[in-house]
């Protein structure tokens, strides 16, 4: 495997355990979360939801959830959708956890 697609594939990792983290409500943290400025900004969302004693843990059960979730936190962050999609696209993939994906959509897009 080349350099690039070993480096990706941890990226993929850490930020899949980080999204596992998020979901069950859990706050430990690595080093290699904190490899970019998005697993940066998605560490320091974790810190806050697990403070928020209203926030309702998203149930990413499954890896495919955990992927989805992590795409669409990243898609955001990165500008390449809005938090309104961001929202409705949580709610459709999670119903009942509107305000979960409006908390979340002001914690990434936060500076």
């Amino acid at each position: 495997m080349n350099k690039s697609l070993g480096i990706k594939a941890q990226r993929v990792a850490a930020a899949v355990a980080t999204a596992a983290v998020l979901a069950a409500g859990l706050m430990t943290t690595t080093a290699s979360m904190a490899a970019s400025a998005f697993d940066n900004k998605m560490s320091n969302v974790i810190a806050h939801v697990k403070a928020d004693p209203n926030y309702k843990s998203i149930p990413l059960n499954s890896s495919v959830d955990r992927e989805w979730f992590f795409n669409e936190c990243e898609a955001l962050y990165k500008n390449k959708i809005t938090k309104e999609q961001y929202i409705a696209d949580g709610a459709k993939q999670f119903p009942g956890y509107d305000a979960s994906f409006a908390e979340l959509a002001d914690l990434l897009t936060a500076a």
